[in-house]
């Protein structure tokens, strides 16, 4: 989207410009040059910032495991832990970052990478039994989520709402330019305009993250089909992408349980 208008010449024999402030009419472009990111992904990438943004926890990438598996008695992530650092029996652990943070510290267990990998096998092969109806679900999901005509129609009157308070906007500062009038009212006017515009602004915003956000969980649960779809029979080997596809969490409590959440929201203990 490109915006014209931002400047205009005031003597086209100088040519002099100046910063447009209201004085000539502004107006928008779409698809005016094409995109370096298509839309969808762009949405995609910012639902997925929204989504670490919620988590409210320091999100790390540097592992498979990283910012994925929940400590089940304070909330925070675990992460890779060192033993023997200078010695032969030197292993790396996955325990909660805070264990130690506060007075009171976890009692949830540290987890190695091979059981981990073990209990997850455990649970998604629990998925495969029921894999049809699972999936008859999904679709629904997916449906549900992808439905968004309400939101389209509510976005759609606002914009509508912004168009019109946009041009009662510079029809207020053309006005007051053109002839004397009361500032005061011209100033009560024109921030009632400006009030009127922030607000539906706000809800402009909340709806295009809330449409972005569905839109993202449904192309998280087609993710999650497409794997899912991939097998039908258990399986025996850890695969990396399948577990970044397939699962959201894995809480760990301090009875020992580790409990697998799904992309489609499904909580198995493995």
């Amino acid at each position: 989207m490109c915006l014209c208008g931002k400047c205009y010449t005031v003597d086209f024999l100088s040519k002099k410009r100046k910063v447009n402030e209201g004085e000539v009419q502004q107006y928008y472009i779409e698809k005016s040059h094409q995109p370096i990111i298509q839309p969808h992904e762009f949405d995609v990438v910012q639902a997925e910032f929204a989504r670490r943004k919620r988590l409210g926890h320091r999100y790390s990438g540097g592992s498979i495991f990283a910012s994925r598996i929940v400590c089940g008695d304070c909330d925070s992530f675990y992460g890779p832990k060192v033993w023997h650092s200078n010695s032969k029996y030197r292993c790396v652990v996955w325990q909660c970052n805070e264990k130690f943070a506060g007075e009171r510290k976890c009692q949830t267990p540290h987890l190695r990478e091979e059981d981990i990998k073990a209990r997850f096998l455990a649970a998604f092969n629990q998925l495969l039994d029921g894999k049809e109806a699972l999936l008859a679900d999904c679709r629904v999901m997916q449906d549900h989520l992808t439905n968004c005509s309400a939101l389209d129609a509510e976005l759609d009157e606002l914009l509508r709402e912004i168009a019109v308070v946009t041009e009662l906007t510079q029809r207020c500062i053309q006005e007051n330019a053109r002839g004397a009038q009361s500032q005061e009212e011209y100033t009560e006017r024109y921030n009632g305009y400006v009030a009127r515009y922030d607000a539906a602004k706000v809800k402009l915003d909340a709806l295009q993250k809330e449409k972005a956000q569905r839109l993202a969980q449904a192309d998280s649960i087609g993710g999650f089909m497409f794997e899912l779809s991939k097998y039908t029979e258990a399986i025996t080997e850890f695969d990396e992408g399948l577990w970044l596809a397939v699962i959201e969490k894995a809480t760990a409590y301090h009875d020992g349980r580790l409990v697998f959440t799904f992309q489609n929201g499904v909580s198995l203990d493995g």
